[in-house]
């Protein structure tokens, strides 16, 4: 419960820090966005203004060219001194003629003011040539009428344009007067300056044509248009189809989380720490119980070892109290035999616990010598082979090894052998076969003991060198033992800087490899 309660306030934190970084997220770029959608509609509306200067430029050259045409006019009749002038033709277009005219009228608009006027000429009899200046003031003349109706033409079209723009099509303005280009450049410059670096994708949509009319890659169509940012553009224009810039950002949750990395870390570590801290408990009260249990069953063994031999000898000294009760010869030495037995067996016992002290401490006394390992073998065979021949069973030996000399204690490997033996002889359900092989490999000797006993099942071959161990076989105990021997021959070993490992299959036997190194001294005979 202290678990879960921590687990639920450090998820509660850490989900409302996220929510406060999420808000503080969403008005900074709501601020960086107003700024954007102000300089994209003073970009538009810079382009606008442009061309009403570009009107005004051309009205202004307008009036200009109108100007010099009317000093032409002025100036033609006094320069030429004859009866010629100038004549407004049925199309409204004035020309410059050599005929004899006694009065002149003209009119003209210069700077949106209505300009005319009239003057006298004499007649003539006879036109001369005109000079030179004259036809060059005739050609001055047309070209000047030309460029004035091209200057008016241009300024329709433009008058055109402007209220197209500003009326009907407002999302042809935006796609022809600012690219997609300077507009991502626009919102992710105020995104960055408010340390906003992460991808986004944007799009501005027309209601006008219920469309995105510029976007940034095309992605996230659907995705784009739910977004909760989202802008109007020209927010002061009145219009039925308003403008809208979305903004959608793909990495929104980690680039939150990537902001808050400090409290995500402690956060995660916490959560780690206290799973770990949990499971650790869990696993080492499960571990403790097991060796409770272990060890009680290793109490009720010993207990139950201890009474028989006990009760053996004091039914004995019970019997030499008995006055009704003689014995010859022969009678004392069997039950004399029968009281050195039963010492062999409390001595054994005894020799057991000690054992466990030393495991416990996990040091032993190790009296190392150098010595020839099949000797030791077969002291290890003659010592356990009386056990193997009463339930009719065999070992066999086989001494490949050419180098069988290692440095070691003598006598505690000739036990974790005779252990071994044991273990194959009391683990067999038939006649015991027992089979110990040699091997020269690199880096030292193995030793192979090979049975045909009922095997260890895979889920206990990891725990089979625990101390107290003993592989569970129900309620049928039909084989003594307190689980200590092979974490005493583990145990050996590990003293000796090998290792032993074991291959085992139900009903099939075990083979147990013992491996001893050899060092450049065991090299030499």
């Amino acid at each position: 419960m202290a678990l879960v309660g921590l687990l639920s306030v450090q998820y509660y934190q850490s989900r409302r820090i996220f929510l406060l970084n999420r808000e503080f997220f969403t008005a900074t770029v709501d601020a960086a966005m107003e700024e954007a959608v102000r300089t994209i509609e003073g970009k538009i509306l810079t382009s606008r203004q442009a061309r009403v200067q570009n009107r005004l430029r051309v009205s202004e050259a307008i009036d200009s060219v109108s100007e010099r045409i009317m000093r032409i006019r002025i100036r033609y009749p006094q320069i030429s001194g004859r009866p010629s002038g100038i004549v407004w033709e049925a199309d409204g277009r004035y020309a410059l003629v050599e005929d004899r005219i006694r009065r002149m009228e003209w009119k003209d608009t210069v700077g949106g003011v209505a300009v005319s006027g009239s003057f006298l000429q004499m007649d003539y009899e006879e036109a001369p040539p005109l000079p030179d200046t004259l036809k060059r003031m005739t050609a001055l003349y047309v070209s000047l009428q030309e460029e004035r109706e091209d200057l008016m033409y241009a300024g329709r079209l433009m008058d055109e344009m402007m209220r197209r723009s500003w009326r009907e099509m407002p999302e042809r303005e935006m796609g022809m007067q600012l690219p997609a280009g300077q507009v991502d450049s626009i919102i992710a410059g105020r995104l960055s300056a408010r340390n906003v670096r992460t991808s986004f994708e944007w799009g501005i949509y027309s209601e006008y044509s219920s469309k995105l009319l510029l976007q940034k890659t095309g992605n996230y169509g659907v995705r784009l248009l739910q977004s909760p940012f989202k802008y109007r553009l020209f927010p002061e224009q009145e219009t039925d189809y308003p403008t809208y810039l979305f903004l959608y950002f793909p990495d929104r949750v980690s680039f939150i989380v990537s902001r808050m990395w400090y409290l995500t870390l402690s956060s995660v570590f916490l959560f780690v720490l206290l799973i770990y801290t949990f499971v650790y408990t869990l696993v080492s009260i499960w571990k403790q119980k097991k060796l409770t249990e272990m060890k009680s069953d290793f109490i009720n063994h010993v207990t139950h070892e201890i009474k028989t031999p006990v009760s053996t000898i004091a039914l004995v000294c019970e019997s030499f109290d008995d006055p009704d009760v003689h014995y010859d010869e022969v009678g004392l030495k069997k039950v004399l035999e029968i009281i050195r037995h039963e010492n062999q067996r409390l001595q054994s016992l005894s020799g057991q616990i000690i054992q466990i002290s030393k495991m416990e401490s996990g040091d032993y006394f190790l009296n190392r010598s150098r010595f020839e390992m099949h000797r030791a073998i077969e002291e290890a065979v003659n010592n356990t082979g009386f056990q193997v021949m009463h339930n009719n069973g065999r070992i066999q030996t086989s001494f490949n090894a050419s180098d069988d000399w290692v440095v070691g204690d003598r006598t505690h490997i000739v036990h974790i052998i005779s252990n071994l033996i044991d273990n194959a002889n009391k683990y067999c359900q038939e006649r015991p076969l027992i089979e110990i092989s040699t091997f020269n490999t690199e880096g030292g000797l193995r030793i192979d003991v090979k049975d045909n006993g009922i095997g260890i099942a895979k889920s206990n071959l990891k725990k089979i060198f625990d101390k107290l161990y003993r592989v569970p076989t129900g309620n049928k105990h039909d084989v003594k033992g307190f689980g200590l021997g092979l974490s005493y021959v583990a145990s050996i070993m590990k003293q000796h800087g090998g290792k032993v490992w074991v291959e085992s299959e139900l009903k099939e036997g075990s083979v147990f490899h013992l491996f001893f190194p050899q060092g450049k001294e065991n090299r030499t005979v």
